[in-house]
């Protein structure tokens, strides 16, 4: 189950940086313009959008790797990175519902219910 959540963050971080970059295009353009160095910071709403929706990407990405990993040494992961996940999400729905924070659901479910079983079994 891991292997589905992995692939799932994994297509969801390339979705999200390829989204980034059209939607941010003109910003990314002011930033290159502005030559990179300290280039974020003198326009800060924009750019700083620009910039702080494209570090979001790598992390989702080793999310997706921690999960292809765990599955590839048949280890289970801690319930608390599926429950932080999982309300994080929620939050972030509830708050900005016409997002792709919706994506995030599915894979954050298997990982809840992964760990679970894994304790359930555990106990037993």
């Amino acid at each position: 189950m891991l292997r589905i959540a992995g692939w799932w963050w994994i297509g969801v971080s390339i979705l999200h940086t390829l989204y980034e970059i059209v939607s941010y295009y003109p910003q990314w353009q002011e930033i290159a313009q502005a030559g990179w160095f300290n280039a974020v910071a003198p326009n800060l709403y924009a750019r700083e959008d620009a910039f702080m929706s494209m570090v979001l990407s790598p992390f989702i990405y080793l999310i997706g790797e921690l999960c292809l990993w765990a599955h590839r040494h048949k280890l289970v992961l801690p319930i608390s990175i599926g429950i932080i996940l999982f309300s994080t999400i929620l939050v972030a729905i509830f708050l900005e519902p016409v997002s792709g924070f919706w994506l995030g659901i599915p894979p954050s479910i298997i990982m809840l219910i992964s760990s679970k079983k894994s304790v359930i079994e555990n106990v037993s």
